[in-house]
């Protein structure tokens, strides 16, 4: 007689689904390149864990203070970024070289993960409805649903199977991301691919795909961007 699934099981097995079902290949988080050795060789840690490894002053963090005040999440989206927090914390940063990283899907059901339609800062997580468990296949399935007032906003809006239906769409991660989940990255020159390069040869990663481009929207519907 087979085991009966945990609850948690469960949870994990309905997200993987949903995840094959999309055809979501590809877990973003976007850092300044200088994090990058780092991150190839301790993974993505939160704040917290930055501070308690004493590694902080290693590192460049995006923002001086987290807007969400939570120093224990790692922050990361679903297929692609959203624009306008990309470009503003680029600004803020000075225009220094930054890498977007793709990452093993995976870690969407084996890490503790809480899922957000909006950004966990927004009005709209605020008062959002109807999700008890951040951390369920349900919350997570709500990043791809049409608002209720526009049933066809995702077929009008054009946009691909593996996107979220708004860009600023927020996937908050509680578990370090080992460095293994890392598969991909996008930088915008020349000079910051061999760059990546060494820092992953300084590691001995050799499975890894490094492209360039420029960091521009892949997909755009009215004043709506996704990165």
């Amino acid at each position: 007689m087979s085991r009966r699934k945990t609850y948690q099981e469960k949870i994990s097995d309905h997200i993987a689904n949903v995840v094959d079902a999309r055809c979501i290949k590809n877990v973003i988080h976007f850092t300044r390149l200088s994090n990058l050795r780092g991150i190839v060789q301790h993974g993505l840690l939160s704040r917290f864990d930055l501070l308690q490894a004493d590694v902080l002053q290693k590192s460049t963090t995006s923002d001086v203070d987290r807007l969400d005040e939570n120093d224990h999440a790692i922050s990361v989206s679903v297929s692609c970024f959203y624009p306008d927090m990309f470009n503003a914390k680029r600004h803020r940063s000075g225009n220094a070289p930054w890498v977007v990283l793709g990452l093993n899907p995976s870690l969407l059901w084996e890490l503790n993960c809480h899922f957000f339609a909006h950004s966990i800062v927004s009005r709209e997580s605020k008062y959002e409805r109807g999700i008890t468990r951040r951390d369920s296949g349900f919350a997570f399935e709500s990043l791809f649903q049409a608002p209720s007032n526009k049933p066809t906003y995702r077929e009008t809006a054009g946009l691909p199977l593996s996107f979220p239906t708004h860009p600023d769409s927020e996937v908050q991660v509680f578990d370090p991301i080992h460095p293994q989940y890392l598969q991909r990255a996008w930088v915008e020159t020349t000079q910051d691919k061999e760059e990546v390069m060494r820092a992953l040869q300084a590691f001995g990663r050799g499975d890894f795909e490094v492209w360039v481009e420029p960091f521009k929207p892949r997909h755009s519907y009215q004043l709506t961007t996704w990165g």
